[in-house]
């Protein structure tokens, strides 16, 4: 089942992103053309407060040109950043609070057709706000929401959680 790379072509570069077009040998013997991205991966939190509400963030996506709830996620962008501490960072960035009780939930390959993107999910539970979080992006726009199993399991009923990590996440958390 295995395909063996011929050639490899990096056909473009930006930030957080290169893009390779490869020549690959299939099992049979033929050949085929492979274009995919290399990606730095990610880290999501699924965080609840004291109360049992989720954190979630809207914010809206350019490719999709549509306005989404996820959980706080973001890149590897800090050189020797772990998973863990990525997501830490994205909770606090994205929402303001944070959690000294996280534990791993689970690795994704999020963009299995044309990416290497692995993105790792974390639960932080008993999360709080902080009186002075770090800065934000500056390029991004997000409002902060908190919800409870019900209000989730109404916004899931009515297609509003559309992205994958956040629907995987909130799945789990719903029939914790």
């Amino acid at each position: 089942m295995k395909e063996t790379k011929i050639n490899s072509k990096k056909v473009y570069t930006c930030s957080f992103m290169e893009v390779f077009e490869d020549d690959v040998k299939l099992p049979d013997d033929r050949i085929a053309f492979r274009s995919y991205l290399k990606h730095p991966g990610g880290a999501a939190m699924l965080a609840t407060t004291k109360d049992d509400q989720v954190i979630l963030v809207k914010q809206y996506r350019y490719p999709l040109d549509e306005i989404i709830y996820e959980i706080p996620a973001g890149k590897m962008d800090i050189k020797g950043e772990s998973f863990k501490d990525c997501a830490l960072r994205e909770l606090e960035e994205e929402t303001g609070y944070y959690s000294d009780e996280v534990s791993f939930l689970y690795q994704i390959y999020p963009c299995v057709g044309y990416s290497d993107e692995i993105i790792e999910i974390y639960q932080a539970k008993n999360a709080y706000k902080l009186e002075k979080p770090i800065d934000k992006d500056l390029d991004e726009f997000i409002e902060v929401y908190l919800f409870t199993k019900k209000e989730v399991q109404t916004l899931i009923k009515n297609n509003q959680i559309k992205d994958g990590k956040t629907m995987l996440a909130l799945t789990s958390w719903i029939h914790e």
